[in-house]
């Protein structure tokens, strides 16, 4: 019995079920089982953004460890923030929870999110590294060691609450013209810094180059320049 894995993973259900239901095209779903643990890959697109993308490792049976990585991605000319949230999860707390909107351009829903964020007592802010300040908010949620079900219930709150928000703004903000694929770019250029994805994925016996090449391809694909 695991009180952040019961409250978490129907989090989890909840988010792909609100994603599902905006989805323009056929799923797209890959699941691999390995000694120990299920990894499962969602990805959605939409008239309103370009692609969005849930993670789910499932390696409670191993590890002792559930994670979910999730990002939704607008369409380049979009001045609408990158969704971004990240959990992983022990039996027995949090051991980092992450959440941002990630800026592009001027969009009154990235305004929103500072405003939301800075009113929650009881994060726990964290120390970032230098990849992750180069592509975060002032206001994004970093929190460690989360095991009380009054904060559970919380960070599921505002992650349901900010993924509704964002679906409905997202694709609905005035064009200017302006094109922020470099800013997409250098998020997942910065986000394949971090050393921590990679290292989670190998101990529980993934290869390394597979997990490489994923997260080139899946997790944090970079775009050609000539590409719009």
């Amino acid at each position: 019995m695991s009180l952040v894995w019961d409250k978490m993973i129907p989090l989890s259900q909840n988010i792909l079920e609100t994603l599902e239901q905006t989805t323009d095209d056929e799923l797209k779903y890959t699941a691999e089982q390995g000694d120990g643990y299920l990894w499962e890959n969602y990805i959605f697109t939409n008239r309103n953004y370009r692609r969005a993308h849930v993670e789910i490792v499932d390696a409670r049976e191993a590890k002792k460890i559930w994670v979910m990585h999730m990002t939704i991605f607008p369409e380049f000319d979009d001045p609408t923030p990158i969704f971004g949230f990240d959990v992983v999860c022990g039996a027995n707390k949090i051991t980092g929870a992450f959440h941002d909107f990630s800026k592009n351009g001027n969009c009154p829903v990235y305004a929103w999110f500072l405003d939301r964020s800075s009113k929650l007592e009881w994060n726990k802010p964290r120390v970032l590294p230098d990849w992750a300040t180069q592509i975060f908010s002032p206001g994004m949620i970093a929190a460690g060691n989360i095991s009380e079900e009054e904060e559970l219930d919380k960070l599921a709150d505002i992650a349901i609450e900010s993924l509704h928000v964002y679906l409905y703004n997202v694709g609905c903000v005035e064009k200017t013209g302006e094109s922020y694929k470099e800013k997409y770019n250098n998020y997942c250029k910065f986000q394949k810094m971090n050393p921590h994805t990679p290292a989670m994925m190998i101990n529980l016996g993934i290869d390394e180059k597979v997990f490489r090449t994923f997260m080139d391809e899946v997790l944090f694909p970079e775009e050609p320049n000539d590409r719009t």
